[in-house]
């Protein structure tokens, strides 16, 4: 029986961490990627930094001649926001842009050559001076203040005197001379992870020199544990179903001229921005974890706003506008079209920070009332009410759109009764949030929907995809509980629980309804208990 592993932090597993030999695994990334960042920090925790090679390459080298762009601000804002979800455990906030990263990453590698032992070091300084302290490290003040942080002080004397008597490079700080032509290495470095096709270019990356397995992007910390021991195993963190995110703010308009409230938001708030209508409303419409929404006054006109605000309200979203000066003209606007508040940029900090504080406590109590209604007590996952209503109103998309379709899994955990009658309904509890986590955990997309629908059965909606692909996730499903390996030594199927799963499928066009996906999906079910259990059936013809 495989049990769950503790934190990795946790000395043992630390230890068994320190006697293997990470020399193998390469990691490619940049300085102004919040991923790398997160992966860098994981690494720091754990006293890795100098035992496993980092290679700084540079993935937006146009960030250092070009404007920062509206696109860019959004795709910052969204990275950043995606890092507090992936990584909870890693502090990370968002900079008001995004600078170059070249001369940084040259004075890394110009130090790696002068002083390697302190390159680690550096290298953390700036990612914490740009992640954590919002400074551009595209600017030499930046970088020296990093120097001194690392202990790279004797860099910054402006010593001319060589001393090379005994073959030491010179230790001065003359800061275009140190870093001199572009590195070999950083060429070679950059060459490969744009040519090699394995790596997609994608960053973070790691990849194990001996075997050439790679891991791309940021894992979570146990899957990146693993993967560092080589080992393949399947593991499920209980951990995520208690997270707690963050309210969300979408930004509407330029981040420049709402800064002021941004950064303040920022500190409590997750934050994305659009300046793309398009965009924005597809987002409201795809998403259903945002909190607010900002409208910059002079950045819409009437038909708009008034888009905006209507989808804004379908979807339970509390929505600002916000104007560069205060305006009674403005004011009337924004409360004619509903708004919840209306902010001056010109009002100061501390009644900004007022403003926001209220907006986000009046909203948690909302999303805390609302979502007591619609949780499973004890697995902390969708309950049937909650399942029922988002199966209606996924199907009502579809037939708006007329297009798409929906896929149900009904899955029966296999014997549970004897399982409750062998080990006690404590454990049967424990048995359920088990399998709740992982049927949550190996759902890929936002859309997916897992719930408990009664007792030891659970539901999974899957929008848009085909057949085949639904009877892939319900054995993926089905496998990851078998692996996970829970102990039911009185099952007559398995010494460890399993399940059993219907699998059916609706599509626009089809003289069918939500009934009717449902009837099927437990006809599967009946299915693949009369066949054996411990499988994935389809409801008969």
């Amino acid at each position: 029986m495989l049990s769950l592993c503790p934190t990795v932090s946790n000395q043992d597993n630390l230890s068994v961490l320190y006697g293997e030999d990470l020399s193998k695994f390469v990691v490619y990334g940049d300085l102004n990627c919040p991923f790398c960042f997160a992966l860098h920090e994981r690494f720091s925790a754990w006293d890795l930094l100098t035992r496993i090679e980092w290679r700084l390459i540079v993935h937006a080298p146009e960030l250092s001649e070009a404007a920062f762009s509206l696109e860019d601000e959004s795709l910052l804002a969204n990275e950043v926001f995606a890092i507090h979800h992936r990584a909870p455990d890693v502090s990370v906030s968002l900079p008001k842009r995004r600078p170059g990263s070249s001369l940084a990453t040259r004075l890394v590698m110009a130090i790696s050559q002068y002083a390697s032992d302190k390159a680690p070091e550096l290298r953390l300084a700036l990612y914490r001076a740009l992640w954590q302290d919002g400074l551009d490290l595209s600017q030499p003040d930046v970088l020296e203040t990093s120097l001194r942080k690392a202990g790279l002080a004797k860099f910054l004397e402006a010593d001319t005197k060589a001393e090379a008597d005994n073959g030491n490079p010179r230790e001065r700080w003359e800061f275009w001379k140190l870093l001199g032509p572009e590195p070999k290495e950083l060429i070679l470095w950059q060459n490969r992870w744009e040519t090699e096709e394995s790596f997609d270019r994608r960053i973070p990356l790691i990849e194990n020199t001996q075997t050439n397995v790679l891991l791309l992007g940021l894992p979570s910390e146990e899957a990146l544990y693993q993967f560092l021991l080589s080992r393949r195993e399947h593991f499920v963190n209980d951990d995520v179903c208690v997270f707690q995110p963050r309210p969300v703010i979408m930004v509407f308009g330029w981040m420049e001229h709402l800064w002021s409230l941004v950064q303040i938001a920022r500190e409590s708030c997750e934050i994305l921005h659009f300046s793309d209508f398009e965009a924005c409303q597809q987002m409201m419409i795809e998403n259903e974890d945002i909190d607010f929404l900002f409208i910059e006054h002079e950045f819409v006109d009437d038909d708009i706003l008034k888009s905006l605000t209507t989808l804004a309200r379908s979807r339970g979203l509390s929505w600002v506008l916000a104007s560069r000066t205060a305006s009674e003209e403005v004011e009337l606007r924004a409360l004619n079209h509903g708004a919840e508040r209306y902010m001056a940029l010109d009002s100061s900090s501390s009644l900004h920070r007022a403003r926001i504080d209220k907006l986000v406590s009046d909203r948690r109590r909302l999303v805390s009332m609302e979502r007591d209604a619609r949780v499973d007590g004890m697995t902390q996952i969708a309950n049937r009410r909650e399942f029922q209503f988002r199966l209606e109103q996924v199907w009502q998309r579809v037939l708006d759109r007329q297009d798409g379709s929906i896929s149900l899994l009904l899955i029966d955990l296999d014997h549970f009764k004897l399982y409750n009658d062998h080990y006690g309904h404590l454990a049967g509890d424990a048995c359920l949030k088990r399998a709740a986590s992982v049927f949550k955990s190996n759902l890929k997309r936002s859309s997916d929907l897992v719930a408990r629908y009664g007792g030891e059965e659970f539901a999974v909606l899957v929008l848009d995809v085909s057949q085949d692909q639904a009877m892939e996730i319900a054995e993926r499903l089905r496998g990851a509980l078998l692996e996970d390996a829970i102990d039911h030594q009185a099952s007559p199927v398995n010494d460890c629980v399993t399940a059993s799963i219907g699998v059916a499928r609706i599509e626009y066009g089809a003289r069918t309804s939500v009934g009717d996906l449902i009837k099927l999906a437990d006809d599967g079910l009946y299915a693949a208990k009369g066949s054996g259990r411990n499988q994935v059936q389809v409801p008969p013809v």
